[in-house]
């Protein structure tokens, strides 16, 4: 599994000034917790974990002056356009360690029935699992072009590299091929009503003239 040491340095300032700094000098704050031990306040290259986190999301190296840790990335907090990370949390974690995290499921394959207009949806998108924490799996990926009308894969039915086992219920759906279902069942009554509509003549009320329309009128019938 890809790993790769990230830089950091510690800091001992706080608040969100000095957040707001370091993420202006291309940096991230973060902590690193657990095992017992002191937490420690990083500052962290932003670039380089913003390039890890594009092909993995669980266990990470960080360089911290001369030595590193292994840890688990617990949360990443973004802005509100979801670009810049504003935070990151990591928990120490020994390489034999058994942890429980949550991976991706990925399908792969297209369903014949898609093209008779049946619809492959993807109930979990993620499932957790138990496994040493050198031996997390960057994602899932779940054979489903085999699948038939109403065909059903669940947790039980994932297969997992050796070692990891599946935490979620086995009995929870991942992925499910079925019908087509209307997304607006009032649709067709509608347009047949507004079609009904557009058929019957429309109702015309008399209008009653007012006071310098009648005037003009009378003034018309004395030319004539």
């Amino acid at each position: 599994m890809k790993t790769e040491a990230i830089k950091t340095e510690t800091r001992s300032n706080r608040g969100s000034a000095n957040a707001r700094r370091l993420r202006d000098e291309g940096k991230v704050p973060g902590i690193l917790y657990g095992h017992g031990e002191e937490a420690v306040l990083l500052s962290i290259d932003g670039r380089q974990l913003s390039d890890f986190l594009q092909t993995s999301h669980h266990l990470v190296k960080l360089q911290i002056g001369e030595r590193q840790e292994s840890a688990l990335i617990k949360e990443v907090q973004y802005d509100t356009w979801g670009k810049q990370i504003m935070h990151a949390d990591f928990a120490r974690v020994a390489m034999d360690e058994l942890v429980t995290v949550s991976v991706q499921v990925i399908g792969r394959g297209t369903p014949k029935a898609t093209q008779a207009g049946a619809v492959l949806e993807q109930v979990l998108h993620s499932v957790d699992i138990t496994c040493k924490a050198d031996e997390i799996p960057d994602t899932i990926r779940v054979e489903v072009g085999h699948l038939e009308l109403d065909g059903k894969i669940f947790v039980k039915d994932l297969q997992l590299p050796a070692g990891v086992k599946a935490a979620s219920d086995p009995d929870s759906i991942v992925f499910l091929l079925q019908e087509a279902r209307e997304e607006i069942v009032a649709a067709p009554a509608a347009a047949a009503a507004g079609e009904a509509a557009a058929a019957e003549p429309e109702l015309i009320r008399p209008v009653k003239p007012t006071e310098e329309e009648t005037e003009a009128a009378e003034k018309e019938k004395e030319k004539k």
